[in-house]
C-alpha cells in the first residue's frame, strides 16, 4: 500500500503512457485512498510530481522508490 509521504515512480508496460510520465518521475504521495471493496476499485493516490504537476493515479501504476 502506498501511503502519504512515500516517494513513487509511475510504472506501466504501455509505452504511450510511460513517455507521458518520463519527465514527471519521481513524485511524492500527498494523499491516498485504500480500495473500498469494489471489483474495479484498486485504490488511488494524489501525487505531486518532480516537474510540479499533481495527478490522481490508480495504485496499480505506482511503485515505491526503495530507501537508499
Amino acid at each position: 500500500m502506498v501511503k502519504k509521504g512515500d516517494i513513487v515512480n509511475f510504472y506501466t508496460i504501455m509505452r504511450t503512457w510511460e513517455k507521458d510520465y518520463r519527465d514527471r518521475n519521481p513524485g511524492i504521495v500527498v494523499a491516498s485512498q485504500e480500495p473500498r471493496g469494489g471489483y474495479f476499485d484498486k485504490g488511488h493516490a494524489y501525487i505531486l510530481w518532480a516537474n510540479g504537476d499533481m495527478t490522481r493515479e490508480h495504485m496499480t501504476y505506482l511503485k515505491v522508490v526503495p530507501d537508499e
